[in-house]
């Protein structure tokens, strides 16, 4: 297993105690860095914030607004990556519907009224099975809370603005794992199954029963196929 630490990068409107859950599971010597994300209105500021704080070499995992995060890190940086997990997340640019839908939340969080943020948005952020379980909206509301308008407002920003990198990924010559979950609204399936394809030693991994927030909804799982990435030979990586 590497012994390099491994970068985490969290997703839009939320903190790195996304991942809380997820480290516990990692196996011990494990070291993991949850960074929060720069408040920064564009991806590729964020990477070069990212970038002059982390260690020479390093592995990186990046979650939805993370994942574009990371993917602007390897287009600048990728020599300094030893392994790569894009998690719920895509290589393409904004769409116009989610633009759309990012500017009304964005017109809310300026108004005076990012409290309605977080409700407007877990229908689409969990699996339709959860998106009632008072545990998880307290988590999310929570992290929420913590990210505050200002900074959520940049990062949407941030989003809005992100370029597509589709041809950045047969470049990429990292073992790297995508991971999703079956039902994620936000990024579909169908992203990561490109991904998979085009990038050359990647593998995939589908969370049954989940929606777009994996580290909430299967943090189990997404600890072992992340276990299982961190103890792949460089190079053996599949797409399935």
């Amino acid at each position: 297993m590497s012994a390099l630490p491994l970068v985490m990068l969290h997703g839009l409107g939320i903190t790195s105690a996304v991942f809380d859950e997820v480290r516990a599971r990692l196996p011990a010597g494990v070291e993991t860095r949850p960074t929060e994300l720069p408040a920064a209105p564009h991806v590729d500021e964020m990477a070069e914030q990212i970038l002059a704080a982390a260690p020479e070499r390093f592995l990186l995992a990046g979650f939805s607004l993370g994942g574009y995060v990371a993917l602007a890190i390897m287009a600048r940086a990728a020599s300094r990556v030893a392994r790569l997990a894009l998690l719920s997340t895509g290589p393409t640019a904004d769409a116009p519907a989610a633009s759309g839908f990012r500017e009304k939340l964005i017109g809310l969080a300026q108004s005076g009224k990012y409290d309605s943020v977080p409700g407007r948005l877990a229908p689409a952020m969990f699996h339709p099975a959860r998106k009632d379980d008072p545990a998880l909206l307290d988590r999310f509301v929570a992290m929420s809370r913590d990210c505050g308008p200002d900074r959520f407002v940049l990062h949407q920003r941030a989003a809005l603005s992100r370029p597509d990198r589709s041809a950045l990924l047969p470049t990429i010559a990292v073992p790297t794992l995508i991971a999703v979950g079956r039902d994620d609204q936000i990024t579909p399936p169908a992203l990561s199954e490109g991904m998979a394809r085009a990038i050359p030693c990647a593998t995939l991994v589908m969370f049954e029963n989940c929606g777009h927030m994996a580290p909430l909804e299967k943090p189990a799982e997404l600890a072992g196929a992340l276990t299982t990435w961190l103890q792949n030979a460089p190079g053996d990586g599949r797409a399935s």
